[in-house]
Formats: C-alpha cells, sequence, structure tokens
C-alpha cells in the first residue's frame, strides 16, 4: 500500500493546524494587549510585533488617516524585531486616499492584494521599488474608516487566502484597539483639563479669598491695618500685659484742621497728606507695635512694653518729624501738625476686666482732645489731664 499520499495529507493537515495555532495565539495576545500605552505609537507596535511574531510575515505597517492623508503611525520588520536598537533608515511616505494600494483599501474599504508588486500598476509610483508580495486590509470601527494594515513579504506571492483572512480579523481587532486607546485618551485629557480648570480655579479663590481678607483688615488708602485687624490684635497683645505685668501703652494721633486742608485744597492733596502721615508713623513702629488707621485723619498705636515716658518720647518725634513736612499745591505750601493722646497702664488692672482695651481708647481719646482743645500740635497723657481736672 502505497503512504506517500496518507504523508503528504498529513503534512497539509499539520501545517494548517500549526498556522490556526499561529493565528489563535496572535489574537489571544492581541486581545489581551494592553490598551493605556503611553502614546499610539506604542501601542500600534506592540501590536504589529504579535503579528509578526506569530506569521510569516516580513514587515507590517499601519498608516493612520489623517485630514484625508494616509499617514505611517507604526512599522516593524524581522530585523526590528531581533535588533531593537538598531537605527532605522526607514523614511515613510504619506498617501492620499485613492493613491497607490493603500490608497484603494481605504478608498474602496476592500482588502487589496498585491502579489507581485513589480508587476502591479496599482503600486503608487513614488513608493520605495518593491517586487513582493502585499496585502492592504481598511482599519474600520463603528463605520469610520481609521487607516490601513499592510503586510508585506519580500517573494512574490507569498502570501495565501489565509493571510487575507488574518489580516481582515487582525484589522477588526486593531480598529477596535485604537477606538478603545483614543477614548480612554480624550477621557483622561479632558479629566487632566477638567482638573486642571479646577485647579486655576481653586488657585483663584484661594487669591480671592486672600484679597478679600487682605482688605478686610488693611485700610487700601494709606496701607495700615484698620479697624477690624486693630482690636483683636491689640486684645491679645494687652491680655498678655495684665497677666505678666508688664508695661503698655496707646498712643491716638489726629491731623488737625484736616477738612480745611481737605475743602481748600482738594482731597487728592488730603490723601497725599493721609499716605505720607501713615508711612512717617508705620516708620517709628517696632516689632511688636500694632498700628491701624482708626478712620478719617485719626491713627491709633498699641504699644506692648512701652510705658507713658516711652510713648511721650515717639510721641515727640512724631511731632517734630511731621512739623517738618510740607505739601504743594499750586502756589500754597501746606504745611501740617498733629494732636496725640496716651493712655498707658496703671500697673493695677486686673486680667478679667472684659473692657479694659476700651478703656484705654477711651482715655487716649480724652487725652488727645484736650490738646487739641487747648492749642493743638501737641501730646497729652491722660494722667496729667486727671491731674489738671
Amino acid at each position: 500500500m502505497d503512504s506517500s499520499s496518507f504523508v503528504e495529507s498529513y503534512q497539509e493537515l499539520n501545517q494548517r493546524f500549526m498556522k490556526l495555532v499561529g493565528d489563535l495565539s496572535a489574537l489571544r495576545e492581541l486581545s489581551a494587549i494592553d490598551p493605556y500605552a503611553a502614546n499610539e505609537g506604542e501601542l500600534l507596535n506592540g501590536a504589529i510585533r504579535i503579528l509578526l511574531e506569530n506569521n510569516d510575515i516580513e514587515r507590517c505597517s499601519v498608516f493612520l488617516l489623517t485630514d484625508e492623508r494616509l499617514q505611517c503611525a507604526a512599522g516593524l520588520d524581522w530585523p526590528d524585531l531581533l535588533h531593537p536598537e538598531r537605527p532605522r533608515d526607514y523614511q515613510p511616505r504619506e498617501f492620499l486616499i485613492g493613491e497607490g494600494i493603500m490608497g484603494m483599501a481605504v478608498e474602496t474599504g476592500n482588502l487589496q492584494h498585491c502579489h507581485d508588486c513589480s508587476a502591479e500598476p496599482r503600486f503608487a509610483p513614488h513608493q520605495t521599488p518593491f517586487s513582493g508580495d502585499l496585502i492592504c486590509v481598511p482599519v474600520v470601527n463603528a463605520g469610520r474608516t481609521l487607516g490601513v494594515v499592510n503586510i508585506s513579504h519580500s517573494r512574490a506571492n507569498s502570501f495565501t487566502r489565509h493571510h487575507e483572512h488574518l489580516l481582515q480579523v487582525f484589522a477588526n481587532f486593531l480598529g477596535q484597539i485604537i477606538t478603545n486607546w483614543r477614548y480612554a485618551n480624550r477621557m483622561e485629557d479632558e479629566i487632566r483639563r477638567r482638573t486642571r480648570e479646577l485647579e486655576d480655579a481653586l488657585v483663584e479663590a484661594e487669591e480671592l479669598k486672600r484679597r478679600y481678607q487682605h482688605l478686610s483688615i488693611v485700610d487700601e488708602l494709606t496701607g495700615l491695618n484698620n479697624r477690624r485687624f486693630f482690636f483683636p490684635e491689640a486684645q491679645a497683645s494687652l491680655s498678655n500685659a495684665v497677666r505678666h505685668r508688664l508695661d503698655y501703652s496707646i498712643m491716638m494721633t489726629d491731623l488737625d484742621h484736616f477738612k480745611q486742608i481737605n475743602d481748600r485744597y482738594g482731597h487728592a492733596v488730603g490723601d497725599k497728606v493721609l499716605q505720607v502721615t501713615a508711612a512717617l508713623l508705620k516708620g517709628q513702629t517696632r516689632e511688636g507695635d500694632i498700628i491701624a488707621r482708626f478712620g478719617g485723619e485719626e491713627f491709633v498705636m498699641a504699644l506692648p512694653s512701652t510705658d507713658w515716658e516711652g510713648t511721650l518720647q515717639l510721641a515727640d518725634r512724631i511731632l517734630e518729624t511731621l512739623r517738618g513736612v510740607s505739601f504743594s499745591s499750586g502756589d500754597d505750601v501746606v504745611q501740617v501738625t498733629a494732636s496725640i493722646g496716651i493712655s498707658s497702664l496703671t500697673g493695677h488692672e486686673s486680667p478679667d476686666q472684659p473692657d479694659l482695651l476700651e478703656t484705654l481708647l477711651r482715655q487716649a481719646d480724652q487725652a488727645l482732645y484736650f490738646g487739641k482743645a487747648n492749642g493743638r500740635d501737641q501730646h497729652c497723657q491722660y494722667r496729667d489731664i486727671q491731674l489738671k481736672n
């Protein structure tokens, strides 16, 4: 009995079986490919590598459709797999829809198979000369053409119907993979964009909050703190002074005849006077002193660790410096003076006294207006006016 035909049938069946195993292995690996690759080219090269490793294909490439042009997005051949570090001199071209075999695959939506490209008029004339076998299949997903996948072999008539079927299945898988990757990255891009917007909004909100808090405690004209800032800060430092039996003074400063300056020379000159006065007062403070504009032309200073004698010396310096300041308005020279009222702790105050700060402010205010009523341009200590009264 002649067994040669039986052996040949067995060998052919075995070859088909091995091809089927290779195809199934490739598809299984393709279905497990990581959809979160860093970029689209990396994703496509991973898919191409799977196809090359499981089939007798020399080269595979993917061209994606961008602005009606097919542009090479990925391409590998066996030397690339064996020597990934080698320099590549391949210069991929781009094709219009309908141009060359790839362009025709996209235009028709059908597989294009060129068994011998050297004798094929469909082969684009500006392509690199090629005499082998080439199959091009459009990559489509949800009715939208994404590009084309190509396989080639340097030997003509190398590919069979089996390769055509395989590449069509591969193209379907690839279309889904590309779509999923793009969708995931669009979502990530959208999340990043929304996150940036949220971060920017939070920064803006913090800035507005900081600005609001700043404006709520800072006088915009002079840059000094205002009453809202002064009271809690002064109360805290005063409580500490009383608790530890330390010196503490309050000094109130009010510009003399300021309304006349505004009425005669205008608010621009008046604002300038206030700004210069504020800078002068701030320049006389030490670390720990608390200064604020109380409103209008009135300023207040809380002076921890400063007894009434030290406060009088400070008041002398302020009055003397202010007398040396003048402002020009047209042909007129504007001179400015101030009256200052001072109050200080006596050393007999109780830490539990709830209205102590208001008492010291009231005493300083009384001393201030005593000075105004008795000639202005001077400082008065509350304890002195008590003696005079």
